[in-house]
C-alpha cells in the first residue's frame, strides 16, 4: 500500500460506514496478489486500528451499556430466556457467557414464565430465584431483581436496599409465598434485628415471632435467620443499583419457549437449542448467516402449532459453538458436530430445515448416511458458484466478501471484523442494515415491528465470536459442492423469493442442471427475508412432508412424487402474506 499513514483513517471510515469495503480493496490492491501472507507493516497497522476501534465500539453497544451501568452482577436476557449480555460480576458469579440459557442460571421455564407474568401485571422490578452452577441442591438461592427494557425487548437482572418498593414486596409473596407478617419480619431481619427486637417493634410475643421466623425460613429454603437476612439484604441492595422502575411487559409477550443446551466434542463447545412441541416430529434446523437459530418468536410458535420438535444446531463460529479445529475440514467438522448432538438425543431420523448456505452441510449430512434424512426444505439457498455472473449479480456489499475469500483469505478476515464493527455501531435494533440497507423488499420487511424481537435476539448470536462463523461459511461456499447434489436420494425442496437480490431466481436453474429431481417453489413478492416473513408456510410445509414420508411408501421415486404433490398442496393452501 502506497500510504500506510492513511490506513487507520480508512479502516475507521469503513467501520463507520462512511467508506465502502470496495475503497479498502482499492487501497490494498497491491497486496492482493498474496493469498496468505500479509506484509508485516500492514498487518501491524490493521491490527492496531481494529483493536482500538473494537474497544471503542464495545463501550457504545446498548446491550453492553445496559449491564455495565451496574456495580453489582448484572445480565440481560431476551424474551426466550437467553443471555444476551452480562457484566464481569455476573460472569464470575454464574460462570456464564453470552448465549447461555435459563439452565445455566438454575431457573426453570415455569419460574421464568411466572416472572414475566408479574412484569406484565404490575410495573416495577420483581424477583427471580437463581442458582449457581454445581452448588448443593440445598444451597441458598441467589436473588435477582429484574425489570423489562421495552426498547431492547430485554430483561435486565441484577443481583444484590434495606427497604423495597411494593413490586418487590409482592414478589416475595408470589415467589416464596410469604404472608404480609412474614415479609415485615424478613425486612426487620435484613436490618439486623433480633427476635426480641422484632417482637417489640411488632407488639407481639417473642414466641409468636419465633414461630413466624420458622415458617418463613421453611418457605425461603433457608437454614438459619442469618441466611434469610442475607437473602433479604441481597434483594434490598440490588434495588440500590436500579436507576429506573423499568417498563411494563405487554400482556401479549412472547411465551414460546426455547431451551438452550451445550455439549463438548473433543474439548470444543457445541451449542444447540430446542423449541416447538417436545416429543413431536423431529426437525433438524441448520441456520444461515442472517436470521439466527429460532430467535424469531413466530418460528417457535408455528413449530409448536404444527407439532414439530426442532433441534437447532449453532453451527461452528456462531452463537456458542467454537470454530472448527484447524486440523479438521470445516464441512466435515460441522457434520460431525451435528451427528454428535443427534446421537446424544438418540435421534436417527430427521427432516432438515436449512437457511441459505446451511444447505451445504445439510446435503453433506444426507450423503454420509449416518443419520436418515427424510427430506430437506431449504430457504433462500444459492447454487454452487459456477459462473462469474452469479457473483456479479449480487449486491456489491455482499459479493465483495465472496471475491475476497476467493482471492485473499486474509482480506476476508479483515472485512468480516469490519463487518462486525459496523453491526456493533448500529446496535441490536439496526444491525441488519449491514446486509439489507438499500436491498428491497428485504430492507422494508426486516424493519417490521413484528420482527423486532427476533432481530434483537439474533444480534449476539452473530457478533459474539467476531464473525468466525461467517468466515467458515465463506470457506465452504467458494468450493465446488456440486457432487453433493448429484444422485441425491433425499427429497430436496427449495423455497425462494423472486425478489431475492443475493441469488436471483433465474440462477436456480443451476440446481436443475445438476439434479432434475430438485423441486423449486418461487414466491413472487419475497426476497432473502423469506425465512422470517413466511414462517407459517415454511413450518406447515415441513409438517406435510413429514406426514407424507411416514405413509411408508417404499419406492424412493414414488415417495418423492407423493411428497412433491403434498409440498405443492401445502404451499398453495393459503396465499403468502405480503
Amino acid at each position: 500500500m502506497s500510504d500506510n499513514s492513511n490506513l487507520k483513517e480508512l479502516i475507521s471510515s469503513v467501520a463507520a460506514r462512511k467508506a465502502e469495503f470496495a475503497d479498502l480493496i482499492v487501497a490494498l490492491a497491491p497486496d492482493l496478489s498474496s493469498p496468505s501472507i500479509l506484509p508485516t507493516e500492514i498487518a501491524l497497522e490493521l491490527s492496531t486500528a481494529l483493536h482500538d476501534l473494537e474497544d471503542r465500539v464495545t463501550g457504545h453497544d446498548p446491550l453492553y451499556k445496559l449491564v455495565n451501568d451496574h456495580s453489582a452482577p448484572a445480565l440481560a436476557l431476551n424474551e426466550s430466556g437467553q443471555v444476551v449480555a452480562l457484566n464481569v460480576g455476573a460472569t464470575q458469579l454464574f460462570e456464564l457467557q453470552s448465549g447461555d440459557g435459563l439452565v445455566a442460571l438454575g431457573i426453570s421455564p415455569e419460574a421464568f414464565h411466572q416472572f414475566k407474568e408479574r412484569l406484565a401485571n404490575i410495573q416495577g422490578p420483581t424477583l427471580l430465584k437463581a442458582y449457581r452452577k454445581g452448588v448443593d441442591e440445598n444451597a441458598l438461592p441467589l436473588i435477582l431483581v429484574g425489570m423489562y427494557h421495552q426498547k431492547l425487548k430485554t430483561f435486565v437482572l441484577n443481583a444484590l436496599q434495606q427497604h423495597w418498593p411494593e413490586s418487590i414486596d409482592l414478589a416475595f409473596a408470589n415467589v416464596f409465598g410469604l404472608s404480609a407478617s412474614e415479609r415485615n419480619i424478613l425486612a426487620l431481619l435484613s436490618r439486623g434485628c433480633s427476635s426480641e427486637e422484632i417482637a417489640v417493634e411488632r407488639g407481639s410475643s417473642v414466641t409468636t415471632v419465633r414461630q413466624q421466623i420458622k415458617s418463613l425460613l421453611q418457605k425461603l429454603g433457608a437454614k438459619s435467620q442469618v441466611q434469610a437476612a442475607t437473602m433479604a439484604a441481597s434483594a434490598a441492595t440490588a434495588m440500590d443499583t436500579v436507576k429506573t422502575r423499568g417498563d411494563r411487559l405487554s400482556p401479549h409477550y412472547d411465551d414460546y419457549p426455547m431451551s438452550i443446551h451445550e455439549m463438548l466434542r473433543d474439548q470444543r463447545r457445541i451449542g444447540w437449542r430446542r423449541f416447538g412441541k417436545p416429543g413431536g416430529k423431529p426437525v433438524l434446523f441448520l441456520h444461515g448467516p442472517s436470521f439466527g437459530a429460532g430467535d424469531f418468536p413466530d418460528e417457535r410458535r408455528f413449530a409448536a402449532q404444527f407439532g414439530l420438535d426442532v433441534i437447532a444446531i449453532e453451527r461452528a463460529g456462531y452463537g456458542r459453538t467454537e470454530p472448527s479445529d484447524k486440523a479438521e475440514d470445516p464441512l466435515e467438522s460441522q457434520c460431525e458436530d451435528i451427528r454428535v448432538v443427534l446421537q446424544s438425543l438418540a435421534l436417527t431420523e430427521v427432516t432438515i430445515l436449512s437457511h441459505e448456505v446451511a444447505l451445504i452441510p445439510a446435503l453433506a449430512l444426507a450423503k454420509q448416511g449416518a443419520i436418515r434424512v427424510d427430506g430437506i426444505v431449504s430457504i433462500s439457498a444459492a447454487p454452487p458458484f459456477r459462473e462469474l455472473e452469479q457473483i456479479n449479480a449480487m449486491p456489491a456489499h455482499q459479493a465483495i466478501f465472496i471475491q475476497a475469500a476467493s482471492h485473499a483469505p486474509w482480506l476476508a478476515r479483515l472485512m468480516i471484523r469490519l463487518l462486525i464493527l459496523r453491526m456493533r455501531k448500529l446496535g441490536p435494533e439496526h444491525w441488519p442494515k449491514v446486509i439489507f440497507e438499500g436491498v428491497e423488499p428485504d430492507d422494508h420487511i426486516i424493519r417490521r415491528a413484528s420482527l423486532k424481537q427476533g432481530v434483537i435476539a439474533a444480534y449476539g448470536f452473530y457478533v459474539n465470536q467476531l464473525g468466525a462463523g461467517y468466515l467458515e461459511d465463506l470457506s465452504i461456499m467458494i468450493r465446488d459442492w456440486s457432487h453433493l447434489l448429484k444422485d441425491l436420494d433425499n427429497p430436496l425442496y427449495l423455497l425462494h423469493g423472486a425478489k431475492n437480490q443475493s441469488t436471483p431466481a433465474d440462477h436456480l436453474k443451476i440446481f436443475h442442471d445438476i439434479n432434475q429431481a430438485v423441486h423449486i417453489k418461487i414466491y413472487s413478492h419475497e426476497g432473502l427475508t423469506l425465512a422470517v416473513s413466511q414462517p407459517e408456510r415454511i413450518y406447515k410445509t415441513l409438517r406435510t412432508i413429514i406426514e407424507t414420508r411416514q405413509q411408508g411408501i417404499p419406492d424412493i421415486s414414488t415417495a418423492q412424487d407423493c411428497q412433491t404433490r403434498a409440498f405443492d398442496d401445502a404451499l398453495n393452501s393459503n396465499s403468502p402474506q405480503q
